[in-house]
């Protein structure tokens, strides 16, 4: 049976995640649109027996001032047949003519005493929701009855509704409902569609290895190709990568960032490509004029890789690798923390196995002496927590390096590229 990959873990993840925030949402919005139909119920209700109250048919029709005995019928027969749970029936000064309600409701009526807030002219019909201290929900609706001709309403309608505990946990029963067949629907429809999207997923990300397999192919062609203009075979651009990610690892350099650093090593030196051979070539000391020519192979790499997408990233390493810690270095003289961290690691690496090689113009220095070279630079070429961190490794590496043949730095760096660059696309 096939491991899962952390993508198909993420994938079930991302599945069940949305499940239950739907299930969540769409739970509680059927909550919410069963009360608010429940109160927009009550306030129509209201509404239209108020109407019926005084049209044709009504108890009050044609009358300009209500009787007391009318309206004590109307409340009377309103609550009996269940409409509302209180019913109260004022003049148009606000002197109750009936009322009608049981002693449990008369009790939530006056412990709420809504309608207090309300006398005064009421010219449309006006609710309010309260609850009460055991939770229920109240819908309390004021409605003006009709007009006389002075256009003033000639009484007014209170009406209450009690949200009964069984039809709040009704309610809440048809939410929960709501969000069990949402989720489990979310989960099925995911879990049908699984198998398309883990394929597109897997096809994605084995055309995207392809493209990142491809491109590191480039920048190792385009190293090995400055490299043989300078002389080398391409293996310097290996163990200066090598180096350069171990001594980041043992810095702590930010593993995201990890990718710049192994693009950066690779190109590093690509501006030579426009330094003439005679210059770039020389056996001996370069002249004062030869050698500000050399430096210009830091702004050609710079124009080699700007902009260019993922060449991109090599451009801290690019434009830093010659600037020194004291400011001295070129071409932009930068000091200290100005020099980007991937341009300090690297400048340590690049030194040291410069002068661990053999050069047109030199021999190659032992151990001791290009070591002792490093530690005496700390601190004027080098960052000095960069050099610390490059002393815990350097010996092992250093043995390794001398060992390894030319295939098995390959794979070394094959194994940094598939650990730092590959991961990211899982």
């Amino acid at each position: 049976m096939n491991r899962m990959t952390p993508i198909n873990k993420q994938l079930i993840l991302r599945i069940g995640t949305v499940s239950l925030v739907l299930s969540l949402v769409l739970g509680f919005f059927s909550y919410y649109l069963a009360i608010y139909g429940a109160e927009r119920f009550t306030v129509g209700l209201a509404i239209q027996t108020a109407r019926q109250l005084i049209e044709k048919d009504g108890p009050f029709e044609g009358d300009t001032v209500f009787t007391k005995k009318e309206a004590e019928i109307a409340v009377k027969n309103l609550v009996i047949y269940g409409f509302f749970d209180v019913v109260e029936i004022y003049d148009k000064n606000w002197m109750r003519l009936g009322e009608y309600g049981s002693d449990a409701s008369e009790a939530v009526h006056q412990e709420l005493g809504m309608h207090g807030s309300l006398n005064g002219l009421v010219s449309e019909a006006t609710h309010e929701v309260r609850y009460l201290n055991d939770g229920r929900r109240v819908f309390n609706v004021v409605v003006p009855l009709g007009k006389d001709g002075n256009a003033s309403p000639r009484g007014y309608l209170e009406a209450l509704r009690i949200i009964p505990p069984w039809r709040e946990k009704q309610l809440l029963s048809i939410a929960y409902i709501c969000a069990v067949i949402v989720a489990i629907s979310t989960i099925l429809s995911g879990l049908a569609l699984y198998p398309f999207i883990a394929s597109l997923i897997r096809d994605r990300e084995a055309k995207s290895k392809r493209l990142l397999k491809s491109n590191v192919l480039l920048l190792k062609s385009l190293g090995e190709a400055v490299a043989k203009r300078d002389g080398e075979t391409g293996i310097h651009n290996y163990r200066v990568t090598l180096l350069a990610v171990r001594i980041a690892e043992a810095f702590g350099f930010d593993v995201r960032k990890m990718e710049s650093l192994i693009v950066g090593s690779l190109l590093h030196d690509i501006g030579k490509i426009a330094i003439p051979d005679h210059i770039l070539l020389k056996s001996g000391k370069l002249s004062e004029q030869e050698f500000e020519i050399m430096k210009t192979h830091v702004s050609h790499g710079e124009d080699i890789v700007k902009n260019r997408e993922w060449l991109h990233d090599a451009h801290d390493i690019v434009s830093g690798h010659h600037e020194r810690w004291d400011g001295a270095g070129y071409p932009r003289g930068l000091a200290g923390n100005q020099i980007p961290l991937a341009a300090r690691i690297f400048a340590v690496a690049d030194v040291f196995d410069a002068l661990c090689s053999k050069r047109p113009y030199k021999e190659a220095f032992d151990y001791e002496t290009a070591l002792s070279i490093i530690q005496k630079g700390s601190g004027s070429h080098f960052d000095p927590e960069v050099v610390q961190a490059f002393l815990t490794i350097v010996y092992e590496q250093y043995q390794k390096l001398k060992r390894s043949s030319e295939k098995e730095v390959h794979q070394d760096l094959d194994g940094c590229i598939s650990r730092y660059l590959t991961a990211q696309l899982s």
